[in-house]
């Protein structure tokens, strides 16, 4: 009997908590508030291209010394390096191929 009172009384609170967005959802008129599509700058859509050279650049040459290593403890170092480098090149590659697949 407990719990069916605590279940209506939380039942209750919850409903509560969203009568003000319900409210805003009724109101809202498509033709009052047109969204916008903001169109970012050219600048931002497009990394900078010496800097993704670059990090490709460093990539191959970390993986070519990865290919090198013998010992075994220096190579997860390398692979180390390696994650870093593609944790800064992935956010811009994923940038490229947006504002290339934009075109």
């Amino acid at each position: 009997m407990r719990s069916i009172f605590f279940l209506a009384v939380g039942g209750m609170l919850a409903g509560c908590s969203v009568i003000s967005t319900v409210q805003q959802a009724w109101d809202w008129d498509p033709a009052t508030n047109p969204r916008v599509a903001v169109a970012d700058a050219p600048a931002r859509v497009a990394p900078d291209p010496g800097r993704l050279a670059q990090l490709r650049l460093q990539r191959q040459e970390i993986r070519a010394r990865i290919a090198a290593e013998p010992d075994i403890r220096q190579r997860q170092i390398l692979y180390a390096q390696l994650h870093d480098i593609g944790r800064q090149l992935s956010p811009l590659e994923r940038q490229v191929d947006s504002a290339n697949s934009a075109r």
